[in-house]
């Protein structure tokens, strides 16, 4: 990184306890979902892209049940 460039925060995420999270992107392009897949039996996960102006946040997404998984669904932005 050259002295003229400056850091960018691509996302700011905060665990509020065991059950809560939130994440701050902002300058959202797109949302990206994989193929899920089964990790072990009965466990299956999912990649989850969010594609920002100053960068990409990569979450993995798990589940009990393929089901849950196949409801998600890429952005059209």
């Amino acid at each position: 990184m050259t002295s003229t460039e400056t850091k960018k925060t691509v996302a700011a995420i905060s665990f509020h306890d065991n059950k809560n999270l939130s994440i701050d992107i902002e300058d959202i392009v797109g949302i990206d979902v994989g193929t899920p897949q089964e990790l072990t039996p009965g466990v299956w996960f999912v990649d989850l892209i969010i594609r920002s102006a100053v960068g990409n946040v990569s979450l993995q997404l798990t589940s009990d049940s393929l089901e849950k998984l196949q409801g998600l669904q890429p952005s059209d932005r």
